[in-house]
This record gives structure tokens, sequence and C-alpha cells, in this order.
């Protein structure tokens, strides 16, 4: 849009609100306008202690917090955890408020458990926290890894034993700010990896975002940790130093991800979550598989997926199931939603173990022979390596759309990563044939893009037979205003909605046994009032919907139109079946932003879309139409209304008809 805004950071007294007009003819001719941009308040709970009630027994595993701020209800999830031998409870949850007024706005945090009989019961309160008092300290940050806040009974007047230890961070952003990031990849082969990781992670604070995955990271710890884990999440903390924040640390087997934020950017992160999946034996130990982290910096999100997949020269279809089932069944964020059509940017890292595919050039026993290794390392070591890549397996499985579609990877300009001699820097093993194993893939949501800056590895790490990858990138992070608006008390309710002109899909999934599908459309997200569905076509691949029958109008909860271009609709597509819910034939994400722009060119201007459908990561058709922006009253409501206009109606005429009835029985009987 051309109407730019302009944000301020908020250290100290520097923290200021701005006018932002999203200037839109309603059908009325009347102006609808956004308010003034809302700070953004982010708080992680981290742990709580010595939490008792005061009459009743409770189930420390029934907790949950609830956290208020303006008009803004947060509720946690049920923790899950117990608390260790000095009555702390690991919490690890985060919350995020937009506000609109900073000066007067304040934080409400309260603890709950369940009572006696499963009503929840109020087990103590934080002091209620202004947020300008956060937006007064440098930079908007809490000092260290957080605070521990007191626990009051509920007027306030009496403190209790229970604390609870939360970092609250504030402030405004600019609009749109252009991030780096840094993404690396190391099958670490259960070797105790070099104290100096510097030739693969660099130490120049020049990432706001650091994602470092890991396969086969199981090596005996050092002192003084007796856990790998702990060794290698410390490592990794010493070497980035501490201007690093970790955002969140998940493993699975051998599997490690640790996403890391400069601590300039920490309150930038909001709602992160992580998943995993195992693929090895019986889809049940995980030996094989992914693990996975998301969250948004500012409003862009963000996913990180580390996998390991099946090993061995001749396992391609195996490895491409592996990825099947990864980006079908791993559920993270939006769990209705696939986690390749949620996010603006996505991740794809780790040891794919995709290898070099001779055809019938080369046998394929688990050892080649030594001649044909000899030439091909020969070739590799002479700079040649180029030529090699037609033989790459992944490359020629992603161009016939069998794994990773729509993912992008950039250019390999190194030699092969596996498999090298150990204490080696290019020297392989004859055990196998050198290959690409280890890739770093990356996929955008339709209208957003990433730059990639560098693609890489790291010769000089030795301990492993892998070598390290990296790749870094570029990519604009937004700060939007506020979904809210103080149009929700407007008495006439009027809301933005998407009404289709025209929609069709193309070339669907067959589920049926005779060769087709029985498709309906299910619109989903936080950007909808509530959930919407067009009606069933039946027994096609290729439906076609009757925009003024089969096709619901959408009522949005965005109101500013800055926020509004930047969103999606996510999608589902379903085949009806009386018997399941469940039978997804393909997800997608529709962008608002040709919408909003034919909405401010006017009101006879229409918007068209084309948005691919994926199913397990894989094609699964197209959706295509029209559609268009309008601002009048909440069409929800208005059937509401009309249905309690119509059964009053009835009722009415019920009683009318009854009293009728009674008078002409008792005249009959009189006379």
């Amino acid at each position: 849009m051309n109407n730019r805004y302009k944000l301020h950071s908020s250290g100290g007294s520097a923290g200021r609100t701005f006018d932002l007009r999203a200037i839109a003819a309603g059908s009325n001719g009347e102006l609808v306008t956004s308010t003034n941009r809302a700070c953004r308040v982010t708080v992680k709970i981290y742990q709580a202690k010595d939490l008792k009630k005061r009459l009743l027994a409770y189930d420390v595993s029934d907790l949950f917090f609830k956290l208020r701020l303006e008009d803004i209800t947060h509720k946690s999830r049920e923790i899950k955890g117990v608390v260790d031998q000095n009555g702390v409870l690991v919490v690890n949850q985060n919350f995020t408020f937009d506000v609109k007024d900073f000066k007067s706005a304040q934080l409400s945090v309260q603890v709950y458990g369940k009572g006696l009989f499963g009503f929840d019961e109020l087990i103590g309160a934080c002091q209620n926290i202004p947020v300008k008092l956060l937006m007064d300290i440098g930079n908007g940050f809490s000092e260290g890894e957080g605070k521990w806040y007191d626990l009051f009974i509920k007027d306030g007047k009496r403190k209790l034993p229970g604390k609870v230890l939360m970092n609250i961070v504030a402030g405004i952003a600019e609009p749109e700010q252009n991030i780096c990031v840094f993404v690396g990849t190391w099958n670490v082969g259960n070797a105790r990896p070099p104290e100096d990781l510097s030739a693969w992670i660099p130490i120049s604070g020049a990432y706001q975002i650091m994602a470092i995955g890991t396969q086969e990271c199981d090596y005996p710890p050092r002192p003084p940790f007796t856990d790998c884990g702990k060794d290698w999440l410390e490592t990794l903390r010493k070497h980035v130093g501490r201007q690093y924040r970790v955002i969140r640390y998940t493993s699975r087997g051998q599997m490690r991800l640790i996403i890391f934020v400069r601590d300039d950017a920490e309150k930038a992160i909001s709602d992160v979550d992580s998943g995993s999946e195992a693929t090895g034996v019986a889809n049940v130990m995980a030996n094989k598989g992914g693990v996975c982290i998301s969250f948004k910096f500012w409003d862009t999100g963000l996913c990180f997926i580390n996998c390991h997949f099946a090993a061995h020269d001749g396992q391609c279809e195996i490895r491409n199931s592996n990825y099947r089932d990864i980006a079908g069944q791993l559920q993270i964020g939006l769990q209705s939603m696939d986690i390749l059509n949620q996010f603006h940017h996505v991740f794809w890292i780790g040891d794919l173990n995709y290898r070099l595919d001779f055809g019938k050039h080369e046998e394929k026993p688990l050892t080649p022979q030594r001649r044909f290794w000899s030439k091909t390392v020969k070739q590799i070591l002479d700079g040649g390596y180029r030529e090699l890549l037609q033989y790459d397996e992944l490359r020629r499985e992603k161009a016939s759309s069998r794994v990773l579609h729509g993912f992008k990877e950039g250019v390999i300009q190194f030699p092969p990563t596996y498999k090298m001699q150990r204490d080696s820097i290019q020297m392989y093993d004859q055990k196998r044939m050198p290959a690409w194993c280890d890739r770093v893939l990356w996929r955008t949501l339709q209208g957003c893009h990433t730059d990639l800056l560098s693609y890489t590895y790291s010769p000089q790490i030795v301990t492993s037979d892998h070598k390290p990858v990296s790749a870094t990138f570029g990519l604009t992070a937004y700060a939007l205003p506020s979904s809210k608006s103080e149009a929700l008390n407007d008495s006439d309710d009027k809301r933005w909605h998407v009404r289709f002109t025209s929609l069709r899909a193309k070339n669907l999934r067959a589920s049926h046994i005779n060769g087709f599908s029985d498709p309906y459309i299910s619109f989903i997200g936080p950007n909808l009032a509530q959930s919407f569905r067009s009606k069933v076509k039946y027994q096609t691949l290729n439906p076609v919907w009757n925009p003024l029958k089969e096709l619901p109008t959408l009522v949005l909860n965005i109101f500013p139109l800055q926020r509004l271009e930047k969103e999606y609709l996510m999608v589902q597509v379903h085949d009806h079946d009386s018997q399941s819910t469940k039978d997804i034939l393909g997800y997608a994400a529709i962008p608002l932003a040709s919408a909003v722009t034919a909405f401010n060119k006017g009101p006879r201007e229409l918007s068209t879309f084309r948005v691919e459908l994926s199913h397990c990561g894989l094609p699964a058709g197209t959706l295509e139409g029209g559609m268009k922006l309008t601002w009048e009253r909440n069409v929800i409501k208005r059937r509401s209304r009309f249905a309690r206009e119509i059964m009053a109606k009835t009722l009415s005429l019920r009683n009318s008809l009854r009293k009728t009835m009674s008078v002409d029985k008792f005249a009959h009987e009189k006379g």
C-alpha cells in the first residue's frame, strides 16, 4: 500500500504513539479508519515455585495461568509437569499482547488449580504490572533471564509463599525490518565435537536468529555434564556468547534443534512452539525422523525442521516416505493445518541422506567398488564435483515433485559432505560413496520472499564423518497494527468480509475406490470470526462452486487494512465422508493482498488468486477463483438477528393460535 506508516522504537521516554489511517470507502460512503499502532508485550513464564492452596489439596498437573492485558485474556495450556525437590515447576510458555495504550495498560497474572469438584480455584495472583514501567527499561527489556514475582491473595493485600519466574518485554517496532538468519546442520557422528566451532557457526553477532540442527548427536558428555543434550546446549551457548538467548531447545532420540535470538531482538519473539515426528522402526523408534520449532518474529511466522532420513544406497523411496510422514503428521502451531501452509517461511534442514545414483554405471553394494569410488573421489578432488550433481537423488526426486515440493535450495558450490575420514579435512572413506547428504532448503508462502546470502560447508570440523553445512538468509519481518479495533464498539458491528465471485479446484486427489472424491472446502484460522465451509460437490476431482448458492461469505477478525494485506486465508479441502471428518485432500493459504489492492482501486474491482494445494508435502491440485473485499455490517449477526426475529414471530403466532383455540373451546363448551 502507498499509505506507509512510521513506527518508533520505545526505549525510555522515546515511546510514542502514531496515527495509522487505512482509508476505505464503505457501502454508505463513510470512512473506515484504523486506530493507533499498538505496542507489543511478550510475557514468558519460565517457572513457578512454592505454590500452595489454602484449603484444598490439588494435583500440580492441573495448574494453569490466566493473563489479562486491556481487553485480551490468554489462558495457558494445562501444566503437565511435576515439582522438583526444590518445589519448582517448569512452565515454559509464552504469551503475546497488542496494547493500544501502553501508558495506562496493566498486566494481570493469575495462577489457578482444580478445586474439590473440578472447578477452577484461584491459587494466587501477581500484583498488576504497569506496561509503562516495562517501556522505561532500556530498550524495553527486563534485565537478565527473568524476575521472580510474588503471589498475593485476590485482593492483593496479603503475600503468599508462591512465586512466578517471568520475563516481560515490551516495545514498538519499525513496520518492516530486514533481518538475517543463520541456519546450520551437522551430523555429529556420535563423537565429541570440538570446543571451537567458529569454522561453522559465526560469532560476529550479525544474525538476529540462529538455528542449529544436529543428527547422531549422542556422544559421551564432558564433565560436569552427565547428559549429552545439556553438554551440547552449553557448548553452543558458550560459543555464540551472551548476546544470544535460547528461544527453544528440543530433541528426539539423537536429533537436536536449538534456536537462538540476539538479545536486542528478543522482544520480537512470540508464539513459540515445538514438536517432533519419528520415522524409524515402525514409525515409533526415534532413530530417524524430525524435530521442529516455530515462532513469530513480530508478525512473521518462521518454522525450522531438522530431519534425519533413512540411510544407504537404494533407499530413496524410503527417504521420500520419511519426508511425507513428517510433512503430513508433524503437528505444530495451528493443529488443523499442515506445517507447510501456516508459516511465512519454512526451513528444512538435516542429514537427508540422499545419495548419488549412477544408475547402470555402478552396482549398488553397501560398500562401493574400489575402482569406481577412486574415480569419483579423484573427480571431486580435482574440482569436477559439479558434474556429479546430475546424479544427486534429491535433485532428481525434487524435480519430479516426489519430495520437498515447493522448496528451494541454493546452488551447491562445495564438495560432498559425506562420507569423510574422521580427523581429515578433505579425505573420503571408501566404505561409502561420497554424497551431499547434508542440506538446507526453504519454502515461503505466496507473496513472501527470502534472499539466500550464502550456502557452504565447513571442512575444518573433523570429528565426524560428515562436514557441517550452513546457509544464511535475509528476509523482511513485519510488525503490523493490532488486529483489534475500536470499531468493535460500533453498534452496527461492521467487519471486513470476503465474498467469492468464483471458486474451483483442479486435479484433486481421488479418495474413493471409483477414482473420485466428494470435495468441500473449510476456511479456518484466527483471522476469521468463525470457521466456514462450502457445499459438497459429489463425484468429481475438478469441482466448481456456485458463489451465490454454495460458498459462504467470510467474516474477518482483522480491522486495519495494513494488517489485512499481509494476512492469509487458511484452507482445507476435505472429502465428504459421513464416517470421518479427517479425510483431507489438501491444504493451502490464500493471500489477501490482492483483495486489499482491488478494494483500494474501487468498489467494482475484483481480485483473482491461484494457489497450489499440498498433502503430506506433495502437490495435491490447485485452487483458483476470484474474491471481493467489502466493509459492511457483520452478516453473522444479521443472520442470527433475522433467525431470532423469525423465532419470535413464530412463538408469537403460536401463542396467538393457542389463545384463539382456547377461546373457541370455551365458547363451544358454554354453548
